[in-house]
Parts: structure tokens; sequence; C-alpha cells
């Protein structure tokens, strides 16, 4: 069977192999794939900077992000069947006492692979086995737009974390901000819209037209910063500001968020920055804002199975009150169209998809 691939931190490597259709055993389920979504992880894959092949593979099959259908089930498997829809999650635990306990996504040691990512082939490709532990089971209600659950379970961890962390208080937020409008920035907005909180969708643009759509369905608000920068969010804001959730992936915003956020405020930084910042951070300053007034600063990555099911739920909300909004956020392309790492850049698309 084709599989795309490419050699860990050898930009331009993405190639079409033929590689061995896997053989399941009796209790493992074989998955055909129907797509595979990308996102920036995939981009940084492409230019050599990250990516880890299996042990005693030259090439690491790429894709973490995909939705397929049970083609085969072992004997022993019970919970799934022929026709089910499938997503999988990505990473596979190691052996710390958070790994063996359902938090790979906490693992303590880094010991762990990540399918597409690290140790472990993806999922672009034309089939992939793998353990009903792993497997989150798709309804139909939510089928066309399933390959976005990998990315939509980020910000369902992040916000459930939110949530638990401030159980220190009696807390009922109001307001919150989401730094970066890529689908990672959008799912956390949507998110917070559905437990009711007054969310300001931020970043240095104008929305184009799906997006504005997006905030217009949900009631989000959306803030153009280019002109007066993120420090200038509170007063325009004209309220506490009780989360922020960092998605930008620029050093000078995750300073910025450290210093906007509200009182008994928390602050949610996913992304990963990259390149270097020239803005100093006052760290007396800092320490004495978030001691007196009690913030909280944290960073979540990767999600696991619990979230997955949080997002089907959430995902199956918006499908039924927001009339199917979650299939315009993607873009289609036949797998054929993947030549080269390029097809990624418009930046004007939110979630790209590519049909097996």
């Amino acid at each position: 069977m084709k599989a795309i691939t490419i050699v860990p931190k050898v930009k331009g490597s993405l190639s079409v192999r033929d590689v061995d259709k896997p053989m399941i055993n009796s209790n493992e389920v074989l998955v055909k794939v129907v797509e595979v979504g990308m996102d920036g992880t995939d981009k940084e894959i492409g230019e050599g900077l990250y990516g880890e092949a299996p042990e005693g593979s030259e090439f690491l099959i790429i894709g973490h992000e995909a939705i397929g259908i049970v083609d085969e089930v072992g004997s022993n498997v019970k919970d799934f069947k022929k026709g089910d829809i499938v997503v999988a999650t990505v990473r596979r635990p190691d052996n710390c006492i958070n790994c063996i306990n359902g938090e790979s996504d906490m693992c303590l040691t880094g010991n762990y692979t990540e399918r597409g990512i690290k140790g472990a082939h993806g999922y672009m490709t034309e089939y992939y086995k793998d353990v009903p532990d792993f497997l989150v089971k798709i309804p139909d209600a939510i089928k066309n737009v399933g390959v976005m659950l990998e990315p939509f379970s980020i910000t369902e961890k992040a916000i459930s974390q939110i949530f638990a962390i401030q159980k220190r208080m009696i807390w009922k937020p109001q307001t919150a901000v989401v730094l970066g409008t890529g689908s990672i920035g959008l799912f956390g907005a949507m998110q917070l819209r559905l437990r009711g909180i007054d969310v300001f969708s931020v970043d240095r643009s104008d929305p184009s037209s799906i997006k504005k759509e997006i905030y217009d369905a949900f009631g989000i608000k959306h803030i153009n910063s280019s002109e007066k920068g993120l420090d200038a969010l509170p007063k325009e804001i004209g309220k506490n500001i009780d989360i922020i959730i960092e998605a930008t992936g620029n050093p000078d915003s995750v300073k910025a968020s450290l210093e906007i956020i509200g009182i008994n405020g928390v602050d949610c930084l996913l992304s990963v920055t990259g390149g270097t910042s020239m803005k100093d951070i006052d760290i007396a300053k800092l320490g004495y804002d978030l001691v007196l007034n009690n913030k909280i600063v944290f960073g979540s990555v990767n999600s696991n199975r619990g979230h997955f099911e949080m997002g089907v739920e959430d995902m199956i909300k918006i499908q039924e009150e927001y009339e199917n909004i979650l299939e315009k956020l993607i873009t289609r392309f036949p797998i054929s169209d993947f030549k080269s790492y390029e097809i990624l850049d418009d930046k004007s698309r939110i979630k790209n998809v590519f049909v097996m």
C-alpha cells in the first residue's frame, strides 16, 4: 500500500513509499483511512525541524489528524465492528504513573511516542492498525467534521484544566480572551462560548468571511490588535479578563498575555513559541502581580482520550445549534495534490484536509 513519508530532520524529503499493509492480531483493529488533516506541527516536520522515525525505520509516515472506517477487528475486540467510524488519539504511553493511569498527555519521562510525529508511524497511508484503547467512535452527526477532532481536543483539555485549577476558589468567569485565530484559537473560542462566557478573539488582521461568520453565529467579538497592541486590551474590553488562551506562537504575545490577565485569572499557554523576543520581562513586577492578584499561568500540550470524548460531545452541540458551521472550516484536497508542504502556506484557509 502507499504511504506519505519523510526522512526526519531532512527538509524536502517528502515522498510516496510502498509499505506493507498492517496485519492485526486478536486484540487489534484495522482502520481504512478516509481523511487526514494537517497543521503547524506537520509543517515543522516537513521543514526538517522536528520528527522522529520509529525504531529501526529510516522514514516516518506522517499525519496525526485522521478519520477512518474500521475494516477488520481482532477476535478479542468487543466494542468495535466493521464499518465503525473512528478517530485515533496521537500519543502512546510510557510506563510512568500518569501514562499508566490514562494520562499520557501528562507523561513524566518524555519517553512517549506520538503517531506521525515522534517514534511511531502516522496515518497518511491507506490503512493503520491500533488497539481499542486509542480509538474513539465518531457518530454520524459529526462524521463530516470528525477529522478535526484531534486539534479540537487540545482546547477541550485546556479549558477543562482551567476550570479544574479554579476549583481553588469560588469562580464565575465572565470574560475570556483568545489570542490567535487559527484552528486552535477558533476552536477554543467556540468551546468557551458553549460554556456561556463572553469571548474576545484577537489577532492582527480583519477577519476573513468564514471567521466573521463564526463570530456572528457564536456571538464572539473580534479585535484587530495591529493598531493599539495587546497592552490596550484590558481598557478596550473594559472588563476583568478571567481567562486567556494564548495560541499565536509569538513570544511577544505570550509576554503580553502574562501582563493583561485579570484578578484571579488564568492564562493558558497553548502555542510553542519559536524565534526570539527583544522585549524584556520585568520578573519582579510580574511576580508581584501574580502573587497579589491570585493569577495562574500554565502550559498545556497534547490531550488524552477523555478530551477527545469531550470534543465529540461539543462537536455534536455545535453541529446541531449552528447549522454545520464546522464543515466550513475545512478545505479538502485529493491526496494526489500533496506534493510539497507549500500547499499548507495559504493563510486564508483554516484546516487543510487530504482525502485518501
